[in-house]
């Protein structure tokens, strides 16, 4: 988005409430999703300061899709990425330039859409089963369920076995506080001593980054000869292999898990659309356990999940950063500067979603209501830095709610409230929901 020709950058707007040397980082701490979604009052892109340091958010879809699609090397990840070093290494994840174009390449084909078909009849065995394992009113940890199943679901598909006993139950305690812990290394006001000096928290982090380092490295020993790890190490090193398996893992398993439990959770407080699920998984598996051959024919359970990832987005802030003086929509940003846009944010822009803070399937039926523009609807951002997964992920939630649907209902059992937290993923807070099972067709 460059100003037109003739007319100098206009001054961008600031956000109201930064504090002395602080700036808007502690806002961005304490209530990110508040915080994030009142900025578009202020204007379509917004200077906060982190620190000393300005900063933008962009809150419109055109913004949004120049930064992610426009011409390559005006913006990078940024020193944002650099701080999740610590877990990611030098990862797809968080790599830039030529090493992400060379990392990518080597992880994309294992999961593109080439790849799917074969990956899917797994991912209906796996959902299925993790369904059949519940009993009549038995209540379950959702958060801690849909987390195991996706981590298991990845291993099972991806590298071909299952993963380490306990893995998914150690990712799901251990990743929320490392990334609580990187995020008070990156913007706290002590963020230089926590290294430096002894603390129960140093004590905490360093020992959940073990834990998550501990289950990448048994499953790469468990598939050292398979072909996923064979094309990971191809021209590579030690480390190198163990970032990707790193990335691979987390991306693949903990953003599918927040979105599945957000699924059921929407269900829960929806009676009507659930009972159109009903219907419509029903009619389509006909009794029978869900296949990748129902996919085509679930359409209603795919703008489920549609409405679910806009909804809850399981990624709720990128960063990028400006790697020369630009414009952007008039606006001069100079280099070095850190360019944020929030997904949950933007999804719930009512200027591109009429009543956006519904649970409203039907908005992603075209016969009934016009689609967002391009940069709307991001759950899984764009361009060279988007999620590799991202088909995967659809189809995977898509079985999962008709697995799931075909045999159960889940509802919040009394005093559960479904709180977002904005952590690792946009996940709720811990939720207890109660299985109760639908009755067989004849």
């Amino acid at each position: 988005m460059t100003a037109p020709s003739g007319h100098g950058p206009r001054r961008v707007p600031r956000a109201p409430g930064g504090l002395p040397l602080m700036g808007h980082a502690m806002s961005l701490i304490k209530d990110p999703l508040a915080f994030l979604d009142r900025q578009r009052r202020y204007g379509d892109i917004v200077e906060i300061r982190i620190g000393r340091r300005p900063a933008y958010i962009l809150n419109h879809p055109d913004l949004v899709h120049a930064v992610l699609t426009g011409p390559s090397r005006r913006f990078d990840r940024g020193e944002i990425f650099t701080r999740a070093r610590p877990l990611f290494g030098n990862g797809v994840a968080v790599a830039d330039g030529t090493h992400h174009r060379d990392r990518r390449r080597a992880i994309q084909p294992l999961l593109n859409t080439a790849r799917l078909p074969s990956y899917l009849d797994t991912m209906a065995e796996h959902t299925t089963a993790r369904a059949d394992s519940w009993s009549d009113g038995q209540n379950i940890d959702l958060n801690a369920e849909m987390a195991d199943l996706t981590l298991n679901v990845v291993a099972a598909t991806v590298f071909g076995r299952p993963a380490p006993a306990g893995a998914g139950s150690s990712i799901h305690h251990d990743l929320p506080i490392v990334v609580a812990g990187l995020a008070r290394r990156a913007y706290g006001p002590a963020a230089g001593l926590l290294d430096r000096v002894p603390s129960p928290e140093r004590a905490r982090y360093r020992n959940a980054l073990a834990g998550i380092h501990r289950v990448v490295d048994e499953l790469i020993s468990a598939d050292r000869d398979g072909p996923t790890m064979a094309r990971l190490s191809a021209g590579t090193d030690e480390q190198q292999l163990h970032d990707d398996v790193t990335a691979l893992i987390i991306g693949g398993s903990h953003t599918t898990a927040a979105a599945a439990s957000w699924l059921f959770i929407l269900l829960a407080g929806a009676p009507g659309i659930r009972q159109r699920l009903d219907e419509e998984v029903g009619r389509v598996l006909g009794g029978r356990p869900a296949a990748p051959s129902h996919l085509p024919e679930l359409i209603h359970t795919r703008r489920i999940v549609q409405e679910t990832l806009r909804l809850y987005p399981p990624i709720w802030l990128f960063p990028r950063r400006a790697a020369a003086d630009l414009r952007l929509g008039g606006h001069f940003v100079e280099r070095g500067a850190q360019v944020f846009y929030s997904p949950y944010a933007m999804h719930r822009d009512p200027r591109w979603y009429a009543r956006p803070e519904c649970f409203d399937p039907d908005r992603w039926d075209p016969a009934r209501r016009a689609q967002p523009p391009q940069g709307a609807c991001v759950p899984f951002a764009a361009g060279v830095h988007a999620c590799p997964g991202g088909d995967f992920a659809l189809a995977e939630l898509t079985l999962l709610a008709a697995a799931v649907t075909a045999r159960w209902h889940m509802d919040l059992t009394p005093g559960s409230e479904p709180v977002p937290v904005a952590g690792a993923t946009l996940s709720p807070a811990p939720v207890t929901m109660t299985v109760s099972a639908r009755p067989r067709p004849a």
